[in-house]
């Protein structure tokens, strides 16, 4: 017999599950997502000093209420505890992969995602050499210390892919615009989150190179998770230790 999901109206509301006590002092906290495109996958986050995110297959022969929804896991068996009634950003998926890359060909981001980032920073150093050290993958460890285990097969072309890891998260990129000493754009995805990142280079009339970002998050659940604020750390650090590696410190 198919198990039916608590209605919401009766069940504790998702972040109130997920942030109590009772939660604080547990390990891995899964949560089944389902959208009204028929996508459904349990997200297994692990918190910590460097939190991890896996996406799982749904339980079978769940009775889900609604178009979309999310509701917490309480066992590996897949009973549900608590769900929740569609929270607006935090069911958001966004487009799909193939419009998301056709955006960053295009040099544009997902507007509508909710956790946003974007900077820029003045560099010593020629946009090429700026443009060559994101554009460079199998060099990222150098410009972060949680970057590593990153595997690419050819140099960087719209449409090529490469994975990578930032601290225990293994995330899947693909290039969108590549324009030496311009432009580099690409798309991640990481337990079921999309992400859009653009970088520009350009030579002010000071003889610098003005390096700026935009990137986005996206993914129902893991977004909601991860603030803006925090994808700006992000940012920043990133900026920063592509300046310090094409400056040559």
């Amino acid at each position: 017999m198919p198990r039916e999901l608590p209605h919401p109206a009766d069940c504790r509301m998702l972040y109130g599950t997920m942030y109590g006590n009772e939660r604080n002092t547990m390990g891995t906290i899964r949560i089944l997502r389902w959208s009204e495109d028929g996508r459904r996958s349990v997200l297994a986050l692990t918190p910590g000093a460097q939190p991890s995110a896996v996406e799982e297959p749904a339980p079978d022969g769940l009775t889900l209420p609604g178009a979309a929804g999310i509701a917490v896991l309480e066992d590996p068996d897949g009973w549900l505890a608590g769900g929740a009634p569609p929270l607006g950003p935090a069911l958001y998926t966004g487009p799909g992969l193939d419009a998301l890359l056709d955006a960053v060909a295009d040099g544009l981001v997902d507007e509508r995602a909710p956790t946003q980032a974007a900077g820029e920073i003045l560099i010593d150093a020629e946009p090429e050499a700026v443009w060559s050290v994101l554009a460079d993958v199998e060099r990222w460890p150098t410009v972060r210390a949680d970057i590593h285990s990153v595997e690419a097969d050819e140099a960087a072309r719209p449409g090529g892919a490469f994975t990578w890891s930032a601290g225990p998260n293994r995330i899947t990129s693909i290039f969108g615009a590549v324009e030496p000493g311009r432009l580099l754009t690409y798309v991640s995805t990481s337990a079921g989150a999309n992400f859009t990142h653009v970088y520009r280079t350009e030579r002010t009339d000071e003889g610098q190179t003005r390096l700026s970002c935009r990137e986005t998050l996206a993914g129902p659940v893991i977004a909601a998770l991860i603030p803006s604020a925090a994808l700006q750390a992000g940012v920043d650090s990133w900026l920063a230790g592509v300046k310090a590696v094409a400056e040559g410190r």
